[in-house]
């Protein structure tokens, strides 16, 4: 992770959770070369803290779906690690690092 958030973003997701409030989002830009392809992160805002899915796409269309399976991901290994007692941090944490994996090309 970097804890550096990258600027320059063109969409974003957002979810909440029943009583909590997760500072998480699931964002997506053009890569840095501006080659036309895109690239999305996962950012945990509250640890200032960016995830890059290692899974360039060709196009924003793609790339839009490739953020929302990545924000899917997050929300089913969140809610996982929430059910198996990890708190709060300690779930974000695990879900951003699976959401990444399951989502890299």
């Amino acid at each position: 992770m970097s804890g550096a958030v990258p600027d320059g973003w063109l969409k974003t997701g957002r979810r909440e959770y029943e009583n909590r409030s997760v500072e998480v989002e699931v964002k997506f830009q053009p890569t840095p070369e501006r080659d036309g392809n895109f690239e999305v992160w996962i950012v945990n805002e509250a640890a200032e803290e960016s995830t890059a899915v290692e899974n360039v796409k060709p196009d924003e269309v793609e790339c839009r779906e490739l953020a929302k399976a990545v924000m899917d991901s997050f929300t089913t290994a969140f809610q996982r690690a929430l059910d198996e007692g990890d708190d709060e941090d300690d779930a974000v944490a695990r879900a951003v690092e699976r959401a990444a994996a399951e989502n890299r090309a």
